[in-house]
Parts: structure tokens; C-alpha cells; sequence
């Protein structure tokens, strides 16, 4: 079953910060990462639901001192939830190139936990354009991928 992909509200926080506690980050960073945005600052965050239950979500922002280049910070799916990234991403692409978005960039590890984002950004037509070692800490490099949406 195709997930569903809505903006996100105010009340999705506690279950996106479940879904971040599981696969990314401490749960209590995520409220302070969307309040921006619930505030109406420039950024776009997605919710995946499936069956009526939030099972991902996307965030991305404009790249500072750039022109239409956004930076996707953040996807995550639920592990049981087959296809959610792609759809994420998907919706992600479409709604940033219908808002003018010309570049979307990508960060994450070379660990193996994120093999599958990887894969992923790879066979979504992304090209890994840089990797540098030990960037977030001794052990876990960056890897940026590019796509333009144009």
C-alpha cells in the first residue's frame, strides 16, 4: 500500500520524533528542528502516513547563500514501511521543483546503516558529489549526493 504524503502539522511532532528516536537522532531534537517551520519559516516537511498511521517524514530547507538550492536534511520511514522513503522523496522532488528549486543536495555517512539511503539517492538519479572523511566524527564521513530538479 502506497503511503500517503501531507505537510506536516503541529500535531505529527510526537510521532515523527518516534520515528527520528528509531532511525536518526534523539527524539527531543526534533521538536526544536520543525518549530521554525510551524512558524512559517522557508522549509518543507512531509509526513508519510499508511493506514491512517504516520509511518515517515522528509525536511528539507533552502541552502543558505545559494540560488534555488535545498538541502533535504532529513528523511525517515519507518523500517516496516516498504516504498515510504522513495514516496518521500518523490514528493519532496515534485513539490521543491514546483516552488522553484533547482538543485536539491543530500547529506549522510558512508556507515552501513545508511547503505539503503544511499542506494536509494543513487537509483533516484542522484550522483554522489563529494566525501569527506570524518567529517561528523572520527569514523563517520559525509557523503553528499546532487540532483537537479530542473
Amino acid at each position: 500500500m502506497t503511503p500517503t504524503i501531507r505537510p506536516s502539522s503541529a500535531t505529527d511532532t510526537d510521532a515523527l520524533a518516534a520515528i527520528a528516536d528509531v532511525n536518526l537522532f534523539p527524539a527531543d531534537l526534533l521538536t526544536p528542528m520543525i518549530a521554525p517551520f510551524l512558524s512559517g519559516a522557508p522549509a518543507l516537511w512531509l509526513t508519510a502516513e499508511r493506514g491512517g498511521r504516520v509511518c515517515g517524514f522528509a525536511f528539507a530547507e533552502p541552502e543558505p547563500l545559494t540560488d534555488a538550492t535545498w538541502n533535504l536534511r532529513v528523511i525517515a520511514a519507518d523500517p516496516a514501511g516498504q516504498g515510504t522513503g522513495r514516496a518521500l522523496l518523490d514528493a519532496a522532488e515534485r513539490t521543491l521543483h514546483k516552488n522553484g528549486a533547482g538543485l536539491l543536495i543530500i547529506d549522510t555517512t558512508q556507515t552501513e546503516a545508511q547503505n539503503a539511503a544511499r542506494r536509494l539517492y543513487l537509483s533516484s538519479g542522484y550522483a554522489q558529489v563529494g566525501h569527506i572523511q570524518d567529517f561528523f566524527a572520527k569514523g563517520e564521513d559525509r557523503v553528499t549526493f546532487a540532483k537537479r530538479l530542473t
